[in-house]
């Protein structure tokens, strides 16, 4: 298979200098680059000729791996039409990445990841692949709120009752405008039942009286949404972003939440702090979840007490890093608890390291000790 990589100002030296070497592995013919800009033409990147985009048919090539995210790409295929190139031979960036983990798994026994093989045959790599496909869209309409000026949605607990839920001035890219109104669009879908991101899973559950923690609210919908059965609600948010939505949302619940805006570490010092030094209750029946970015590992150590006080269930997010999954599972396994993982896999193509480590992960490591 012979390739040509078209470079664009969207990804630095490194990522192209990665893509050769990947390109190579999977033992595909690199053609060379194609510059958006005149200035790079002519030139050799890692031993390969650069090459101006009007030379583009004049070259050998089977695909056409454009770097550049969603939208662009959308944009610019116009273009390649009116060249007479086939829309169908112009690949995203991802495509390198599909191809890699195609080759990686092609003789794996996991059905889950067989099936994902297959599903890439005719689609895109995606953070959920085929466990998201066929989910049906929902739009929440966005208001404003007069007195404060900040945008919010209606919001359903699991009591059925709505809640004003509220977002950044600028919506903080959840915005998406349909005729000149704004959605948030799918706000729940990373937790319909086929997810492989799924917090709530049968008896692994919120229950009334329970004490919830969230780690890394964001928006603020997973605690919002059993804000009418719990006792007590600890919420962690640091992002500047999300601090006067989160006090709007929750206002008219100060009498049972506690909003934290510092990092959820293993250590207390600045602008960390360990779940140990904030929640200080004994034998209680917890539902901790937690998705920091890749820190709960750290977070879960500061958490000793915690965990071993009380009576936990847990869903701690184990996919952003490449061995969370094991690390999160052996943390909870030393205190005893019962781990198990959510079904399917996630692909999480927003850590740099996912190139090399081209793996499927899991989602979340649920955790019981009662």
């Amino acid at each position: 298979m012979k390739l040509i990589i078209m470079k664009t100002p969207e990804f630095g030296a490194e990522v192209y200098k990665r893509l050769c070497t990947i390109v190579e592995k999977l033992e595909y013919d690199l053609t060379g680059f194609i510059a958006f800009g005149d200035e790079e033409a002519f030139k050799m990147f890692e031993n390969y000729p650069v090459y101006p985009l009007s030379n583009i048919n004049q070259l050998e090539w089977d695909f056409a791996v454009l770097c550049c995210n969603t939208t662009l790409m959308q944009k610019v295929l116009p273009m390649f039409e009116k060249m007479n190139i086939p829309a169908d031979k112009i690949k995203n960036i991802w495509w390198i990445l599909q191809q890699l983990m195609t080759k990686k798994y092609e003789d794996f026994g996991d059905k889950t990841i067989q099936d994902t093989l297959r599903y890439w045959k005719t689609h895109e790599i995606s953070v959920f692949n085929q466990h998201m496909d066929g989910v049906k869209d929902t739009m929440n309409e966005v208001f404003i709120d007069e007195n404060c000026g900040l945008p919010y949605i209606l919001f359903e607990t699991v009591e059925g009752k709505n809640h004003k839920m509220y977002y950044p001035k600028n919506g903080g890219g959840y915005f998406q405008n349909v005729e000149g109104k704004n959605y948030v669009p799918n706000i729940l879908r990373e937790q319909t039942p086929n997810s492989p991101h799924l917090y709530i899973t049968g008896k692994h559950k919120v229950n009334n009286g329970d004490i919830l923690i969230d780690a890394g609210v964001c928006e603020g919908n997973f605690a919002l949404r059993y804000i009418d059965v719990c006792s007590k609600i600890y919420l962690f948010e640091p992002e500047p972003k999300w601090l006067e939505p989160l006090y709007y949302t929750f206002k008219d619940f100060e009498d049972k939440v506690t909003l934290v805006t510092k990092f959820v570490s293993e250590t207390t010092k600045g602008a960390m702090i360990t779940l140990d030094d904030v929640v200080e209750v004994q034998d209680k029946n917890i539902f901790l979840k937690m998705d920091i970015e890749g820190a709960e590992p750290g977070a879960l150590h500061g958490a000793r007490k915690l965990l071993l006080n009380n009576k936990v269930k847990a869903s701690v997010c184990s996919y952003h890093n490449s061995d969370d999954a094991l690390k999160i599972k052996s943390i909870f396994q030393k205190y005893n608890y019962r781990v198990w993982t959510s079904n399917g896999y996630m692909i999480f193509t927003y850590d740099p390291n996912i190139w090399e480590t081209a793996d499927f992960r899991k989602g979340i490591v649920y955790a019981e000790n009662y």
